[in-house]
């Protein structure tokens, strides 16, 4: 029996089959339902309608800080990804799922039920720092320290790995929607623009990611209620970055604290490895080596890393020296 891999992201669900090396599927983690339930788009369709529904209809996401938000939309996303494998020869497929060491069990629980819901035989957790580093190529099974620093959507990982597990981790409820928060309040306050979340997020991009001196971005000003644009500056938003960089590099440090001084000495050669989509955005990556003062390498790829990270996870040796975790 192939076994089916999933990363289940804030902004974006991903799944791959076993043995296939194909980029895996993907679809924005958004469902655009009806005020009495009824679900009316899902993934890229849903996504477009974030910020543009009218009254009845509600677009959310059913993913936050690992966990599921909303069972019953989290089914209807999930259904439409399996639909898109067609399901050839994955009738009561097993299900392999990578999960946050913060992850509590009902996040656990929520997930066992999804997968089960899209017709499981069984589920399989696998620990995601562990999936990051061997998609990352790391020395995971090396007696060696090495420190993630996970930011995605909702929240931030931070896991320290050496020979094949974790040995200390935090959560950081910060992560890239602050910056976009950010952003909108920035607009709100200084310029009275209201502007949605894909504005927000396409000015932190922009800005941020592909290092552009300005940003133009269109909203309702708040005066007259028309439409209206401001162009932002790079140097306007950074306070939001020097802001997330804080508290990431206070929980880096907090965690270090506790450790064997043998493995704080190893980060020293080795450094620390950025992940998910906050290892796009320059702007933090620079800044956050300036806080921390250790060499800083940037995973170019967060959409396949954890995908890629399963697979090997899956292969025999790999498996045999992983706590590799059933529902």
């Amino acid at each position: 029996m192939r076994r089916l891999i999933f990363d289940f992201g804030s902004e974006n669900v991903r799944m791959g089959v076993e043995g296939n090396r194909r980029p895996p599927l993907s679809e924005p983690a958004v469902v655009a339902h009806r005020v009495q339930g009824d679900v009316v788009a899902v993934g890229e369709q849903a996504l477009r309608m974030l910020g543009r529904t009218p009254d009845g209809l509600e677009a959310e996401r059913p993913f936050a800080r690992g966990g599921v938000r909303s069972q019953k939309l989290a089914d209807a996303l999930l259904r439409s990804l399996l639909a898109r494998t067609g399901r050839h020869g994955l009738r009561r497929p097993e299900i392999w799922i990578a999960l946050g060491a913060g992850a509590s069990a009902i996040d656990r629980r929520g997930l066992t039920v999804l997968a089960q819901h899209a017709g499981a035989a069984r589920v399989h957790f696998c620990a995601l720092s562990a999936c990051k580093a061997l998609g990352l190529d790391l020395p995971l099974f090396q007696p060696t320290g090495t420190l993630l620093v996970d930011i995605g959507a909702s929240c931030t990982r931070v896991d320290l790995l050496s020979l094949g597990h974790s040995v200390a981790s935090a959560k950081v409820d910060a992560a890239g929607d602050q910056i976009d928060d950010a952003i909108s309040r920035l607009m709100r306050d200084r310029y009275n623009l209201m502007v949605g979340a894909a504005t927000a997020q396409a000015v932190k991009h922009s800005l941020l990611g592909e290092g552009l001196a300005e940003a133009r971005a269109n909203g309702r000003d708040l005066v007259t209620g028309l439409p209206h644009a401001v162009t932002l500056d790079r140097a306007e938003v950074l306070p939001a970055v020097h802001q997330l960089a804080d508290q990431i590099a206070h929980a880096v440090r907090e965690l270090l604290r506790d450790v064997s001084p043998e493995l704080v000495a190893d980060l020293a050669e080795h450094g620390v490895v950025l992940t998910g989509g906050g290892s796009r955005l320059d702007a933090l990556a620079d800044v956050l080596q300036e806080r921390l003062d250790l060499p800083l390498h940037r995973d170019m790829e967060p959409e396949q890393t954890v995908c890629r990270g399963l697979q090997l996870a899956l292969e025999p040796t790999n498996g045999g020296r992983l706590r590799l975790r059933s529902a």
